[in-house]
């Protein structure tokens, strides 16, 4: 019988971004354990995500994203290549056993793999396995526990798994510049929505879309609250990593100081924008979800929802001028 479980790292689960999480708790087993939260937020963008259903803003929008592509782009922002399993369900028994192999010799080399709707629909990790059992040992943000092969290949869409392969000598200039094209192409819409496409809004005009189910009171109470739960925890991250490349990054050069000066002008807008979600967040507290049929209610959130958007507009010029200054150097030491 073979069974085999990692060692569990239990710093993983401190934010509402369960995608972020598990990429985090995935690379605290690797070289590159020293990136925290806060830089995994950021680096791979998902501090300045927003993924907003037009129709009724349900608690989908924020994990209805194109797993597959977005979490390798994610790992590939941080230095890793990786691998992929998502086969359409159902699906057979020689894909299954590949997907699982894929998992174990994951396992096997120590780090663990990232998996989605492990015990509810959210992003986790698969840290264990027993053969014997045919089951993983896996946890997300509602439990730690056992995953049978069946219960894991009993899926409605997909069979999702991605698995680190090789870490690469990525340089923070590389790492930040790699970040600031995801979070441009997010919050713009050019983003890869896969099957998607069309069925949420996503970043800057998710706002109005947010604001037009407001309006048209259309707005699902849990599904509102765990939106705005999800988004303004997102952008605490965002201003605490701005704030962070104002600090870490030390000035020597034109190019750290350039982003020292542009993350500084980032992060006074993105204050405004995570002051305007707190309150929103306060506004609609999940799980019980407020009451966003109330009149004054539905006219105090587009207001902080108008906030939040020109706000968040101001801060994303800062950092497309930052994007833009930054393509056009590469130097790792350069003394000017």
């Amino acid at each position: 019988m073979e069974r085999k479980r990692i060692d569990q790292n239990e710093h993983w689960l401190k934010t509402k971004t369960s995608a972020a999480a598990a990429i985090h708790g995935a690379i605290q087993y690797t070289d590159k354990n020293y990136l925290n939260l806060i830089d995994v937020m950021g680096l791979t963008g998902h501090a300045f995500r927003i993924n907003i259903d037009p129709k009724e803003i349900n608690v989908a929008g924020p994990t209805a994203i194109p797993g597959g592509y977005l979490i390798r782009k994610n790992l590939t922002n941080l230095g890793f290549t990786s691998n992929l399993a998502d086969s359409e369900a159902p699906v057979n028994p020689e894909k299954l056993e590949q997907t699982l192999e894929l998992i174990q010799k994951s396992i096997d080399q120590g780090v663990p793999a990232i998996g989605f709707d492990l015990f509810i629909p959210e992003f986790g990790l698969i840290y264990g396995y027993d053969d014997g059992k045919r089951a993983f040992f896996a946890k997300d943000c509602s439990k730690d526990g056992e995953v049978t092969y069946e219960e894991f290949a009993d899926v409605n869409g997909v069979l999702y798994s991605t698995t680190i392969e090789e870490s690469l000598p990525h340089s923070k200039y590389e790492m930040l510049r790699m970040a600031l094209e995801t979070i441009l192409d997010h919050s713009y819409g050019r983003e890869f929505q896969a099957v998607f496409e069309g069925q949420y809004i996503i970043g800057i005009n998710a706002y109005d879309a947010w604001v037009d189910v407001l309006e048209k009171g259309n707005t699902d109470p849990h599904g509102n609250s765990f939106n705005a739960l999800v988004v303004s925890d997102a952008r605490e991250f965002a201003l605490k990593f701005l704030h962070d490349l104002t600090i870490k990054w030390d000035g020597t050069n034109i190019v750290e100081r350039a982003v020292r000066k542009f993350a500084s002008d980032a992060e006074k807008h993105y204050a405004v924008v995570v002051e305007a979600l707190v309150e929103l967040r306060e506004l609609f507290p999940f799980p019980q979800g407020g009451d966003p049929s109330q009149k004054e209610n539905v006219e105090k959130a587009i207001q902080l929802l108008k906030e939040a958007k020109d706000a968040e507009v101001e801060g994303l010029k800062s950092l497309e001028n930052l994007a833009g200054f930054m393509k056009n150097y590469y130097a790792e030491k350069w003394v000017n």
